[in-house]
């Protein structure tokens, strides 16, 4: 009988409490990965998802108790006090880990990262890394590896920074592959392309592969077996097929739309970034680029708008503008009756604390030496909020209080960052991917939670998400945003359907498209590179287009009406055109 690749037998895993008592989390675990096989662990935020992959690599923190036997091709790791896992971690097995932000060194280019991760795997073949990097680069579909290469974490949005990570693991060549939330950040596209990226490596590397999420729609697109965690301990054979409906399925708000004065009103908003003209690492020279090109939004009491695009098109930028983080380079931002470009002390402070911004990557937002109620207390220091009472609002029980945010799950931080943010008591809240790291059920927890904000505090949001499906059944209407601009805008809460060629292709790509399609994905199909072209100011979607006419390629079409609330900018969309979209990989 062949030995498995990875096995894990019996394993307990706690820590201690302020009263020193044992806490325990994982309870007799029993796992078991074949060499080239893919796996999956899903189960809720919390659960220890998270905490039994860094056991499998031998990297948990020192306040962790843990007992049972962990064996990698029937080598016992767990004895030795560690010391056998040393030689295994990177070319052995190897970790993705769900914040990305968190991973990279924030003050080192990117190429640089992976270039050392590889010589590193290597040895005496240094003079090859940077080629190897930018040929890792090009593989998790990053568009202009070269340019890419030369960056820093910071200057690249979230899903391209998981990419970069992904590269750098996939340098040191594993045996395995544990990649925890790899996708959460994505856009539906970009997601389904690094899907098939780690099918095709899988099979033609023959590495094996433990897929973590909290998806179950998107691990049985993936893998071939399953294991579902619940309490600390795992089931095996779970699909999301197999799940109860209640897991699977999100309400519908039913809030009644109203015509309110908005609270904020944007108008040709532009935003500019600086892109450096590499010649190296380094580089010289800068050119400019638009992240925000020409957007008018307006965000009123009670309603909920939401935002969707794919990774790097400028969503966060486009927040990170409306609450004055990043300077705008024109147009007009009016907030609760004060000219924000206009204002200045006392009145643009107050003005821009009724704003405020939840991030995609809570870990990285948080004070990691303070504990959870001493950050939630910081700012509660002048209002009379209970911290368990705000706690209990975002799903979480007083036991947090005395945790850091390293000993939570990224799903429980982020419901931290959320109660964070509600304690100044803003009339605009921006969430950006806030449940990008949360599984189904949690996801809805934080959906209910927002629109009870929208109706009871009469709350203004703005809903980021590269989630379309999601976006559709909670906003009261989405706005579509390729490459700066917005394409498409149309009503939500199940009342419109998206025409735009682009909006079309990002719904076609969800996992919930794929699967109800029966649809997997394919080893050795390539999925779709996508070269980014200039188009001047035309269409930014036109160089990918099905529909594309010559046009497209001149002149930015105006958002035009193509229906009841219903703005698009594609001129050949008809408005009694259907919604459906065939898609293959």
């Amino acid at each position: 009988m062949t030995e498995p690749l990875l096995r894990v037998e019996k394993l307990r895993l706690g820590f201690r409490d302020d009263q020193g008592r044992l806490v325990p989390i994982l309870q007799n675990v029993d796992l078991k990965i074949e060499p080239g096989e893919a796996v999956a662990l899903t189960g809720p935020s919390g659960c220890g998802k998270s905490l039994l992959a860094r056991a499998i690599c031998g990297l948990l923190p020192p306040s962790a108790r843990m007992m049972g036997s962990i064996f990698w091709r029937g080598q016992e790791l767990t004895r030795n006090n560690g010391r056998n896992w040393r030689p295994l971690r990177g070319g052995a097995m190897t970790l993705v880990l769900q914040e990305p932000a968190t991973s990279l060194n924030p003050v080192m280019r990117v190429g640089r990262q992976i270039a050392e991760s590889w010589a590193l795997h290597h040895p005496g073949r240094q003079a090859q890394a940077v080629a190897q990097s930018l040929k890792l680069l090009e593989e998790v579909r990053l568009p202009m590896p070269l340019e890419t290469s030369r960056k820093y974490p910071h200057q690249l949005s979230g899903g391209m920074r998981q990419r970069v990570l992904l590269a750098s693991a996939l340098a040191c060549e594993p045996g395995l592959l544990i990649a925890d939330e790899p996708t959460a950040a994505l856009d539906p596209t970009v997601q389904r392309d690094i899907l098939t990226l780690l099918q095709d490596i899988r099979r033609h590397r023959g590495m094996a592969l433990l897929f973590i999420s909290h998806d179950p729609n998107l691990v049985e697109l993936l893998t071939e077996r399953s294991y579902l965690m619940d309490n600390g301990q795992l089931q095996a054979g779970v699909f999301a097929s197999d799940l109860p409906p209640h897991v699977l399925k999100a309400e519908v708000v039913t809030t009644e739309l109203q015509q309110l004065k908005p609270i904020l009103q944007a108008r040709r908003l532009v935003v500019e970034h600086l892109n450096n003209r590499w010649t190296g690492f380094g580089g010289s020279g800068a050119a400019g680029f638009r992240a925000v090109d020409d957007v008018d939004l307006d965000l009123s009491p009670g309603r909920s708008l939401g935002l969707a695009g794919e990774s790097g098109c400028g969503k966060t930028s486009l927040a990170r503008a409306l609450v004055g983080q990043i300077p705008l380079n024109s147009g007009t931002l009016v907030m609760a009756g004060v000219d924000l470009r206009k204002s200045r002390g006392e009145a643009l402070r107050k003005a821009r604390t009724a704003a405020q911004l939840v991030f995609q990557d809570p870990i990285a937002s948080l004070n990691p030496r303070q504990r959870v109620g001493d950050m939630l207390g910081e700012a509660l220091r002048k209002r009379h909020v209970g911290i368990e009472g705000l706690l209990e609002e975002v799903g979480l029980g007083p036991e947090v209080i005395s945790r850091f945010a390293h000993q939570l799950s990224g799903g429980q931080n982020q419901r931290v960052a959320l109660a964070r943010a509600l304690t100044v008591d803003p009339k605009i809240l921006i969430a950006d991917e806030v449940t990008s790291a949360l599984d189904p059920v949690a996801t809805r927890r934080i959906m209910s939670l927002l629109a009870e904000i929208v109706d009871q505090r009469n709350l203004a949001v703005l809903h980021i998400s590269h989630d379309l499906d999601l976006l559709s059944r909670w906003c009261h209407r989405i706005m579509v945003m390729s490459k700066g601009v917005i394409v498409e805008v149309y009503p939500g809460l199940g009342q419109g359907n998206a025409r735009h060629p682009y909006t079309l292709q990002l719904l076609a790509a969800s996992p919930n498209a794929l699967r109800a399609d029966q649809l997997r994905l394919q080893g050795g199909k390539k999925s779709v590179s996508r070269k980014m072209q200039s188009t001047g100011r035309g269409c930014p979607w036109a160089p990918f287009c099905d529909e594309v006419i010559s046009s497209c390629y001149k002149v930015l079409p105006p958002l035009a009406a193509v229906g009841d609330g219903h703005l698009s900018r594609c001129p050949v969309v008809e408005s009694d055109r259907s919604s459906t979209f065939i898609d293959t990989l």
